[in-house]
């Protein structure tokens, strides 16, 4: 059985009966809420979404919830969740904060060319071009919701995350101030991701 999901001619095979833990928090077509702080897992690579959850797993990405689910699934399961989520079409943005002229003209600033009185390189460096993610190493941040972005950067700065190689999102997260954790964030969840493109 096929379904058409969001606009345009995107298809993507039903969900599988192991996801309807997800549809709760993700949204019934993996878009996220901009309420609740939940994330967009549409269109982000199968990979990646296998890692986050092994972490979750694992202890080494802490949230009670997610934690809980993650251990719960076998890899074959995580496979078929992973690989539906990341066959789904990426939704047009969610509506949420719009940024002011000098919020997106700082995101894209800090997204393109970064900071370099900061020390801080630019997102796309690691991210892709406009956000859109590199398969095996890091996730898709266009059309991601920005609370989620934000909360996310902020546990970076404190220490409750640490899931990423050498920990190289931490010494980003760090030189960022809260102006700067606006502006890049609803930048990012502003970008309309969905086009379909190669991750």
């Amino acid at each position: 059985m096929v379904i058409l999901f969001g606009a345009g001619s995107a298809y993507a095979a039903a969900p599988p009966p192991e996801a309807a833990t997800c549809l709760a928090c993700h949204g019934p077509h993996g878009e996220g809420m901009v309420d609740g702080d939940k994330p967009r897992l549409a269109g982000q690579s199968a990979h990646y979404l296998d890692k986050q959850l092994q972490d979750f797993a694992s202890g080494a990405r802490d949230n009670a919830i997610m934690s809980a689910i993650a251990k719960g699934l076998n890899a074959q399961t995580r496979s078929k969740l992973t690989a539906y989520y990341a066959s789904l079409p990426v939704p047009a943005p969610l509506k949420g904060t719009t940024p002011t002229a000098a919020q997106a003209a700082r995101g894209h600033q800090l997204a393109q060319e970064g900071a370099e009185a900061k020390r801080v390189q630019a997102c796309n460096n690691c991210h892709g071009p406009d956000g859109s993610g590199v398969a095996l190493s890091a996730p898709a941040l266009a059309g991601q919701l920005a609370p989620y972005l934000a909360t996310q950067l902020k546990s970076w700065q404190q220490g409750g995350r640490k899931n990423d190689a050498g920990n190289l999102m931490s010494s980003v997260a760090t030189r960022l101030d809260d102006a700067d954790i606006a502006a890049v964030t609803s930048y990012y969840a502003n970008l309309d991701a969905s086009t379909p493109s190669t991750r």
